[in-house]
């Protein structure tokens, strides 16, 4: 069960995921929960693919945060074991600061 002061929007269609789970973010934006199946359908090789995404509320063409940042992603066959890592994540303010970090690191040594 969710804690009351998160918002969970339900099953909302997100362009490539199926958003499971958004709150806000302390500092503005939110974070929210996508999962996607890939080869929909075909039992033998369906897989599914959990992200946790942070969206900044105001985008600030100035600032490297203006776009949306997947800052991890978990995939399995299990969707609950799936969810429930996405779901871990997107709850931890410093698990996502942790991720972010690493992120973009990653980005800028590219």
């Amino acid at each position: 069960m969710l804690d009351s002061h998160y918002q969970d929007i339900g099953r909302q269609q997100s362009g490539v995921g199926e958003a499971l789970y958004a709150r806000s973010m302390p500092g503005g934006g939110y974070v929210r929960v996508e999962l996607v199946v890939s080869d929909r359908g075909d039992v033998g090789s369906e897989r599914r693919r959990g992200r946790v995404v942070i969206e900044p509320r105001d985008p600030s063409p100035r600032r490297d945060d203006a776009a949306p940042l997947v800052v991890e992603e978990v995939e399995g066959d299990d969707e609950d074991a799936v969810v429930a890592e996405c779901f871990r994540i997107a709850r931890d303010n410093a698990a996502i600061a942790r991720r972010v970090l690493r992120r973009r690191s990653d980005l800028r040594a590219d």
